[in-house]
């Protein structure tokens, strides 16, 4: 991590993520959206520490619980989801792959289970 995000960064992207999986998982953001807002935070931060040096890698153990759902979001969610149109067919649900319905319904989980209020 090298530094960035610095500390007061991190909480203000965890914070602003943690809004975006609330309002989605609430119907108040419709799936799209949420998915062009949340820019894939989990990855966009490198938030599993693969580019941390130490004083980021501390932050990162710091903050893990606060990180934690949006790891599921990143690994259970947004890298299985697919067109709705694709989610109908069956070779993709055989995949496990899924539309923005059960993406949202997987966020109003998380958002219930792990987001703080």
């Amino acid at each position: 991590m090298q530094g960035y995000p610095s500390e007061p960064e991190l909480l203000a992207a965890l914070d602003r993520g943690d809004e975006l999986i609330r309002l989605c998982a609430a119907g108040e953001l419709p799936f799209q959206a949420f998915v062009l807002a949340y820019d894939n935070l989990y990855w966009s931060y490198a938030l599993d520490g693969h580019e941390s040096d130490s004083a980021g890698a501390a932050l990162l153990v710091k903050y893990a619980a606060r990180i934690e759902p949006h790891r599921v979001v990143a690994e259970s969610i947004l890298s299985k989801v697919c067109t709705d149109a694709d989610a109908a067919q069956d070779g993709f649900r055989a995949a496990g792959r899924f539309g923005s319905k059960e993406a949202t319904a997987r966020l109003a989980t998380i958002a219930a289970e792990w987001v703080p209020k």
